[in-house]
């Protein structure tokens, strides 16, 4: 009997032992392709506020509101509107994921009442003033990025050490180093929720250029978290946006329309 204890033993033990081990040898595109999974959701809603800080201390507020819905298997559909101030009232980007790579952006200005079309070379610029790039605003594409897991170590956040995979990504293929403003990004990850504490971005030159920051995670629901504060410190410019959520809803009913032109110029996109 005691011997049969003791296999037993070394079963469970060794079970453990490789459920580790697997956890442990998991590559830096498996973190990726986990974390996207484990935080993704049918649908979201979010009211934000947004402040800019410049580098002489002056300072703007901004609220707005964002729109996601998947409308099909991994296919995602994203909406960004100001509300405030009143001369950016209304002013709203739209990104719709494609299966076949490249993402479609259009940014919509009220005064001329028309979308304009983002092109691919454009997405390297700053949307709207923050510091945040159109490239910025598209989801993950982990297809055309190389993952590499560089080391796991500690990094401390709001007040407390967490372990963290420290995952590098660089552009995979010639088309997207051409679209990209990035050589690479270097990203902090927790790996228990696999949540991304610190992004470092870094400019074609392999100079760092942005620092990005999430703080204040919550459990919305089941595997999925999120940050309540978001900051992104552009050490190129001396400039900073910080992004604050003070509402947030998940699956819940989202029409598709709402990612329309014509959802935007009938200016359904602010009631």
């Amino acid at each position: 009997m005691q011997r049969k204890h003791t296999v037993w033993m070394s079963v469970v033990l060794s079970l453990i032992a490789a459920s580790f081990a697997s956890a442990a040898e998991m590559t830096g595109k498996q973190i990726m392709e986990t974390q996207k999974e484990r935080h993704k959701v049918k649908t979201e809603i979010g009211a934000e506020n947004m402040l800019l800080m410049d580098k002489d201390g002056g300072k703007e507020n901004r609220q707005l509101k964002r729109y996601a819905k998947e409308v099909e298997k991994d296919l995602h559909r994203y909406l960004v509107v100001f509300l405030s101030p009143g001369d950016i009232r209304g002013t709203a980007l739209r990104t719709w994921e494609n299966k076949s790579g490249e993402n479609d952006q259009w940014l919509y200005l009220p005064a001329s009442k028309k979308e304009q079309r983002i092109a691919k070379s454009s997405k390297k610029n700053y949307f709207m003033g923050t510091d945040l790039t159109y490239e910025d605003m598209e989801p993950e594409d982990l297809d055309n990025f190389t993952y590499n897991l560089l080391r796991t170590e500690n990094f401390s956040a709001d007040g407390k050490a967490q372990s963290c995979y420290v995952v590098e990504a660089i552009p995979a293929n010639d088309a997207k180093k051409q679209e990209s403003g990035y050589s690479k990004r270097i990203m902090w990850i927790e790996n228990v929720n696999l949540t991304t504490l610190k992004t470092e971005f870094y400019d074609r030159r392999d100079k760092l250029q942005k620092v990005q920051t999430n703080h204040e995670f919550a459990n919305v629901g089941g595997t999925v978290w999120r940050p309540k504060k978001s900051l992104m410190d552009n050490k190129e410019k001396n400039h900073k946006t910080v992004t604050s959520t003070t509402a947030r809803e998940i699956n819940t009913a989202l029409d598709s329309s709402t990612f329309t032109e014509r959802f935007i110029t009938s200016g359904k996109h602010l009631d």
